[in-house]
């Protein structure tokens, strides 16, 4: 998607600035341009969905690192598995990060949809 019309940013940043430091910063950028104001939806929807991202990415490493405690025979599958979602995660995070900066809208598979119903009421 192209540059979205001009509105009310955080900060008074120009709205791809405020949307790449939102994915940039990760979940603090995000909190703090949700929390910074403005009513721009493309900076809000990539605050949520940083939040989202980082949010599900930690949640399910520390969801990994506990199975593979638990279960020490798996350690050798397990660890693969949390090293594939922090690779996966630093992918997103470039991705995210620079097409933001572009002025580009970005919806993440599966994360897009979770950020729409947990911020539902924010976006």
């Amino acid at each position: 998607m192209a540059i979205h019309p001009t509105q009310d940013t955080p900060f008074g940043l120009d709205q791809n600035v405020a949307a790449g430091l939102a994915y940039l910063l990760g979940p603090v950028g995000g909190i703090v341009m949700i929390v910074g104001g403005g009513t721009n939806h493309f900076v809000k929807w990539a605050a949520a969905q940083s939040i989202t991202l980082w949010v599900t990415a930690v949640v399910l490493r520390i969801a990994l690192s506990i199975v593979g405690s638990i279960l020490h025979i798996l350690i050798l599958v397990i660890f693969p598995l949390i090293m594939l979602v922090g690779l996966l995660m630093f992918a997103a995070w470039l991705w995210t990060s620079i097409t933001a900066f572009q002025g580009k809208e970005v919806r993440v598979p599966i994360v897009a949809d979770l950020t729409t119903r947990l911020f539902a009421s924010i976006l």
